[in-house]
């Protein structure tokens, strides 16, 4: 059984992004084989939230997403602005990728429940309410509590961060499906370490790479300047002349922000890619749970 990675966020957009792969699968799982696209519309205020899923246009029932659509407003919030209160994410066949909108100001639903735009402003502080909210409020505008949403990212890497995940405008993913290997490098250290690299460009680097690093039992692969990388999660690996192909789970290819299938194009010299196949091939085969190996 393979094990299963734990998850180390290093930012709220990191984790927001997670979610919403998540949220994009339990929408796949409940949705019957043959569709082209799939969108869900979450409406929410407060703890009362409605959540449409249609399939080519027409709603079906999927459950499960209320707790990554209630983590994904708390790493959205901003203090003084509140978070969103609609969020649709759309899904097509055949990749990972997403694209949706976001919006906080809009009224999400026709009725506002008072107890829901009490909760909202008590646990989503905000500046400026839009009006619609506080005409639902029962009372005054509550005093706001004190949030911590995030801050196990925030306290530490104060400045280094990318911006949390929004909450009004367009959102877009598109996951990669190639890179072209201009470049290649392997090396062993003791203790049973041993990298590959195959890189856009020798001489450069902000050069798009993949890294694959296996010590002893375990192997890991990376990509994207070294901010991407997963352990374990390769199906297989297939070396078709030219092309490197990797197979992954869901999960590492959303953690690697690339399709399942990911292709690498060797442009290079015949010795190096049969040196390549060498080292690949014993640095896998030595892992615990090796991937398959096609073409080696």
């Amino acid at each position: 059984m393979a094990r299963k990675q734990k998850r180390r966020w290093r930012s709220r957009s990191d984790e927001g992004h997670a979610l919403r792969m998540a949220i994009g699968d339990l929408a796949r799982a409940a949705a019957e084989p043959g569709w082209s696209r799939l969108v869900v519309r979450r409406a929410q205020v407060g703890a009362y939230a409605v959540t449409t899923v249609t399939r080519d246009g027409h709603e079906i029932i999927a459950e499960g997403m209320d707790e990554p659509f209630q983590r994904l407003r708390e790493l959205s919030y901003r203090a003084d602005a509140g978070t969103w209160f609609t969020c649709e994410l759309a899904f097509s066949a055949g990749t990972r990728g997403c694209t949706g909108r976001v919006d906080s100001s809009a009224r999400p639903f026709e009725h506002v429940p008072a107890l829901a735009a009490l909760a909202e402003l008590t646990t989503f502080p905000r500046a400026e309410p839009p009006a619609w909210l506080l005409d639902a409020l029962p009372t005054a505008a509550p005093i706001g509590l004190p949030t911590t949403y995030g801050d196990c990212y925030d306290r530490w890497r104060d400045g280094d961060q990318p911006p949390p995940p929004p909450i009004t405008g367009g959102l877009a993913y598109h996951p990669a499906r190639t890179l072209i290997a201009r470049s290649f490098a392997q090396r062993e250290r003791h203790g049973g370490r041993h990298r590959i690299l195959l890189s856009g460009q020798a001489d450069d680097p902000q050069a798009e790479f993949l890294l694959v690093e296996s010590n002893q039992e375990l192997y890991g692969v990376g990509r994207h300047g070294g901010t991407r990388g997963a352990l374990e999660g390769i199906r297989s690996v297939t070396l078709d002349g030219t092309v490197l192909r990797l197979e992954l789970t869901p999960e590492a290819a959303d953690l690697l922000e690339t399709e399942t299938t990911f292709e690498v194009g060797l442009d290079l010299p015949s010795e190096q890619i049969s040196e390549l196949r060498t080292a690949l091939a014993a640095m896998l085969k030595s892992v615990a749970e090796p991937p398959e190996l096609i073409g080696f």
